[in-house]
């Protein structure tokens, strides 16, 4: 691979990367904390963040990125998945790191966006109407709540382990 391409990808890759586990350490660490203790207080907030914010999006955007650049990466460094790099310490450590990183890319695509979709959607609904929410829409919302939270705890640890691993990949001997 032409070495610029390759600066392009290692570019992207990284920059990508810090925004997606940026994202998933200010959203767990501070966000998620935060408008639980300001609830309801906090719910306007959130569905802009999520809707109007653009926040899914940018997630979306910088997992996919993230995802497609490592693996072109992943290709040329392992001289188009060979076995014996595969094996070797800094190949395995990137393997694991991958194979995580696109868990965690589809444990969001197909478990965390479906369920933020329709939390914002049911958060839209329920302002579009005076009054207050119906009791069924309460509880939609709170279950929706705890099953977010819980997958996105998963999705944080495993970013975790990603990104250890692959950071000292090239230490790892075996």
């Amino acid at each position: 691979m032409n070495i610029y391409l390759l600066l392009l990808l290692r570019i992207v890759h990284i920059l990508a990367g810090v925004g997606w586990v940026g994202g998933a350490v200010i959203h767990t660490v501070f966000l998620e904390p935060s408008a639980k203790a300001t609830s309801p207080d906090s719910r306007r907030f959130m569905q802009y963040l999520m809707g109007r914010g653009r926040y899914s999006v940018f997630m979306t955007v910088t997992s996919g990125l993230t995802v497609l650049a490592g693996g072109l990466l992943f290709w040329n460094s392992s001289g188009g998945f060979q076995w014996t790099w595969i094996r070797s310490g800094p190949g395995a450590m990137l393997t694991i790191g991958s194979i995580v990183g696109i868990a965690v890319l589809f444990l969001g695509l197909l478990m965390i966006k479906p369920r933020a979709e329709r939390l914002g959607a049911l958060g839209q609904a329920i302002g579009a109407k005076d009054g207050p929410p119906a009791p069924e829409q309460l509880a939609e919302m709170r279950q929706l709540d705890r099953e977010l939270s819980r997958i996105g705890r998963v999705d944080f640890a495993l970013l975790i382990v990603a990104l250890f691993t692959m950071a000292t990949a090239r230490y790892w001997v075996i």
